[in-house]
């Protein structure tokens, strides 16, 4: 069953070139179906008029819907058909606007194959379509946000938590209020979240890809000569998420006052760390900076100050003063962390 919104006007045949202009009532009704579009039921919309070309010429919209709802819905809000017709008046002819609510009759000779088509396609291309389509966007999903968290440092992963779960939360309220969504507003905010996961993930991985080549053309410094820091030896290990050194996570490492030392830095985690040596009081987990070699900033700072998955780097220095340094790792500040213990 189909229901018809019929309307039915004249126009002066004098006055048809200003009815057809860019701004004129027949160009507006035209371009009305963009909106209509967008309606829960809409299926058609129709206009036709006389081809006299003297006298009046008769005016014919039809809208067409799925159901009576949705053609009362439509009806009774603006913008409408009737309306558009009612704000060009003015080149409309007195008492001719007629509006007609009528219901398609229709044999099932007619309409029971087309009907029976379209649902034997509903049957296979849905059960398809519908889970292969949420599988991909949990994949992506999946794989965007991985990249992204492990590219962002410390409260602004949490910051995008909460804006993910805010988006959410605020989807699912729109269409809890809005039942009969249409399926072009469904697919815009899918379009959206896919748009947003795609950019994020494309940043994720050429930042990842920027760390590797910093870590490929840096070159490594070799410990100077009797550089030792300890029995322990020299390297360190950044793992997920821990710092190790000696088989200790987490470390207090002893170096001697006035000595430079150097440490040869491996990141075997998954994530992208650093280290960061402060001074003698425990850097804030909540300081957003980001040291590099040379800075004047830090004490000292790791060389490349982004070791990605799998990269290899150094920490040199010479502290002078005895005293207890603290480090961290810029990218997880308050999980890996660790002492130089200068005497």
């Amino acid at each position: 069953m189909e229901y018809i919104q019929t309307i039915l006007f004249q126009i002066p045949a004098s006055r048809l070139e200003e009815a057809s202009a860019a701004d004129g009532l027949l160009s507006e009704l035209d371009q009305h179906r963009e909106f209509l579009r967008n309606q829960v039921g809409f299926r058609d919309l129709r206009i036709t008029r006389s081809i006299n070309n003297e006298g009046n010429i008769l005016v014919v919209v039809e809208t067409r819907w799925t159901d009576d709802g949705s053609l009362v819905r439509y009806e009774t809000n603006e913008p409408n058909a009737a309306v558009i017709v009612r704000k060009h008046r003015g080149i409309v002819v007195s008492d001719s606007l007629q509006v007609l609510d009528m219901e398609a009759l229709r044999t099932e000779s007619s309409w029971k194959p087309a009907e029976e088509a379209e649902q034997a396609r509903e049957r296979v291309v849905l059960p398809i379509a519908i889970p292969l389509g949420v599988l991909a966007f949990a994949l992506l999903m999946i794989y965007g946000l991985s990249r992204i968290y492990l590219q962002i440092r410390g409260d602004n992963a949490t910051a995008l938590a909460a804006g993910i779960a805010i988006f959410v939360l605020l989807v699912s309220f729109y269409l809890a209020n809005n039942p009969k969504a249409s399926g072009a507003q469904i697919g815009g905010i899918l379009g959206i979240a896919a748009i947003a996961l795609v950019a994020g993930t494309i940043w994720a991985v050429a930042s990842k890809d920027n760390g590797t080549e910093a870590a490929v053309t840096q070159p490594t410094a070799s410990a100077a000569p009797g550089a030792s820091p300890g029995a322990g030896g020299t390297e360190i290990d950044l793992a997920d998420i821990v710092i190790t050194y000696n088989g200790q996570n987490n470390p207090a490492i002893p170096v001697k006052a006035g000595q430079a030392v150097t440490f040869q830095l491996k990141n075997t985690g998954a994530a992208v760390h650093n280290i960061d040596v402060g001074g003698t009081s425990a850097q804030s987990p909540t300081d957003a900076y980001f040291c590099s070699p040379g800075d004047g900033k830090s004490t000292a700072c790791s060389t490349p100050n982004r070791l990605v998955a799998g990269g290899t780097g150094t920490l040199a220095f010479t502290i002078t003063t005895p005293g207890t340094y603290h480090f961290r790792c810029d990218f997880h500040p308050t999980q890996m962390l660790g002492t130089f213990v200068v005497s």
